[in-house]
C-alpha cells in the first residue's frame, strides 16, 4: 500500500515517462537511420545487407532509452 505523498511513486513515474521518451527518440533515430543507409547502400540490395542495414539501424531504440533516463537522472531534483 503506498502513501498518497510517495516520493518513490513520483520517480517511478519519471522513469516510465523518460524511457518512453527515449523509445520514441530511439524508433525514430532508427527509421531515419535505416532510411539513410538503404538510400546510399549499393544497387541491387541484398537480403543479407537489408537485414545488416536494419539490425544495424535497430540499435538506436537501446540508446535512445538509455539517453531519456540519463536525462531524467540528470534532471531529478537533489534530495534534501
Amino acid at each position: 500500500m503506498t502513501i498518497a505523498g510517495d516520493p518513490g511513486e513520483e520517480f517511478r513515474e519519471r522513469k516510465q515517462t523518460a524511457g518512453r521518451i527515449g523509445l520514441a527518440m530511439g524508433c525514430v533515430a532508427a527509421v531515419v537511420a535505416a532510411g539513410i543507409n538503404f538510400y546510399r547502400a549499393p544497387r541491387p540490395i541484398t537480403l543479407g545487407v537489408a537485414a545488416l542495414i536494419v539490425l544495424v539501424a535497430a540499435l538506436n531504440i537501446p540508446l535512445g532509452i538509455a539517453i531519456g533516463l540519463f536525462g531524467e537522472r540528470l534532471s531529478r531534483r537533489a534530495e534534501r
